[in-house]
């Protein structure tokens, strides 16, 4: 029998981020993990000289929580930008690639020249997402769907040409069920702020830059992956309190506390459990402790995808792979939802001489995809890239990363469902959520989001 303040049920960035807020405090926690490993969705190997990243590859700049932790944890100099010299996002549109405007943020457009000049949309297409600027706000506090919202803003085409591959395609998801709220939150409050996302988005402060330099990355990540952050995390912590290969398989409360039952048989017994696992997979354990709660976490949609990795000798690739990558609508036929020019996003990805790229396959609007063997999924991102990046001779790299209901799909209404869900928690006490499918997704929002739930827990336990 294993004992401490707090049991964190979980060991993926959240679990381990909650974890590391308890170590700072003091409070003495044990963290089960189901698999055998730590971290989670982070995934990164090297194989004959390549870098891989199966799950994330980078951290968003703009939330400070992701950057903050890796500085903490003495990462600070490992940290590096996405590639400042060729910053083009392309966007599949009749089989041809065209970059997203110079000045896009995501699907709102803040800058009118390269707008206009721009090839992706049709003139009517652009017309109606410049009525953005007149049309007024909703005024209406209620959820809708990232379609709805980008639709009655920008029109059809920006939900078909940006608003499915792009911002649904970030999470894997419909874009007609996907909450704009949990997804994109800062869109509806530029709207209900402004009146209009392309104002709203010129009154936004920009992130200075050095003067003579580029403008400031939007995203990092570390010389050696993501893997970096996991291992300074599990470096950080007691080794006594990290129990790998250890799922929860029963919770109940006992005195003033749970007891939580191990699948080997081991026990935990902890006056708090900060729940860092997800819904569907926890809900079972939670049942007789938080019924109501355990349904709704259990109903939380997840999504499979699978992400392939393709090294290319450079002479074997005919596009210049100047950019980023490109994310690919449905309407245009093809399985691979997005391929990013790996090699390029970041540097030390790909040896001398050699390009990688990483196809993404899979999520809400492809639930079968997980059925194609490895040798199926490699052989339809290269048939699907072939003729756009003119892809020749055999890759010297195939890898296949398999992620089965591993995307949260944050649905309209979400963020209602998870605060009743954490009212209902509260009424019960002890019992703290954080991780994916939680609010958000994202390394700096798990950072953020896990340490409020270790403060809060640390906090309950001294009676605040």
């Amino acid at each position: 029998m294993r004992r401490a303040a707090v049991a964190i049920v979980g060991g993926g960035i959240a679990g381990l981020s909650a974890a590391h807020a308890l170590a700072r405090r003091g409070v003495s926690f044990v963290l089960a993990e189901a698999g055998p490993g730590f971290g989670g969705v982070v995934r990164t190997e090297r194989r004959d000289g390549f870098l891989l990243e199966g799950g994330p590859d980078s951290i968003l700049a703009q939330k400070p929580e992701g950057l903050a932790l890796c500085r903490e944890l003495g990462l600070g100099e490992r940290l590096v930008p996405t590639n400042p010299d060729v910053r083009a996002v392309y966007v599949l549109h009749r089989r041809r690639l065209h970059p997203l405007p110079e000045g896009m943020m995501l699907a709102v457009p803040t800058r009118i020249l390269p707008f206009l000049r721009s090839g992706l949309f049709s003139w009517p297409g652009k017309l109606r997402m410049g009525l953005d600027l007149v049309i007024p706000g909703r005024t209406a506090n209620g959820d809708e769907s990232i379609a709805r919202f980008l639709r009655r803003r920008f029109g059809q085409e920006a939900v078909d040409r940006l608003g499915e591959p792009l911002l649904a395609g970030i999470h894997a998801g419909d874009p007609e069920r996907l909450s704009i709220r949990a997804t994109f939150p800062r869109f509806a409050e530029l709207e209900a702020r402004h009146g209009s996302l392309v104002r709203g988005m010129w009154s936004a402060p920009r992130p200075p830059a050095k003067p003579g330099g580029p403008p400031a990355a939007a995203f990092y990540s570390l010389a050696g992956g993501l893997g970096e952050l996991v291992d300074a995390l599990v470096k950080g912590l007691p080794a006594e309190s990290l129990l790998a290969g250890a799922p929860v398989t029963s919770l109940a409360r006992e005195g003033e506390g749970f007891r939580l039952g191990l699948a080997a048989g081991e026990t935990i017994v902890a006056r708090r459990v900060v729940v860092a696992a997800p819904g569907p997979r926890i809900a079972p354990v939670l049942e007789p402790v938080a019924p109501e709660a355990a349904r709704a976490l259990g109903a939380i949609p997840f999504a499979s995808s699978a992400v392939v990795f393709l090294g290319f000798r450079r002479e074997d690739v005919g596009h210049p792979l100047d950019g980023y990558g490109m994310v690919v609508p449905q309407s245009e036929g093809l399985r691979t939802t997005a391929c990013s020019f790996f090699s390029t996003k970041f540097p030390g990805r790909a040896p001398e001489g050699h390009v990688l790229l990483r196809g993404f396959l899979g999520g809400a609007r492809d639930p079968g995809v997980l059925a194609l063997s490895d040798d199926e999924l490699a052989g339809r991102v290269r048939s699907d890239m072939g003729p756009v990046l003119g892809l020749r001779g055999a890759p010297v790299l195939t890898r296949v990363f398999r992620w089965p209901a591993a995307t949260p799909q944050l649905e309209v209404g979400h963020l209602e469902r998870m605060a009743e869900v954490e009212g209902r928690l509260a009424a019960g006490g002890g019992v703290f959520l954080t991780g994916a499918g939680i609010r958000s997704t994202g390394i700096p929002d798990a950072v953020a989001d896990a340490t409020r739930a270790a403060n809060a827990a640390a906090e309950s336990l001294e009676g605040r």
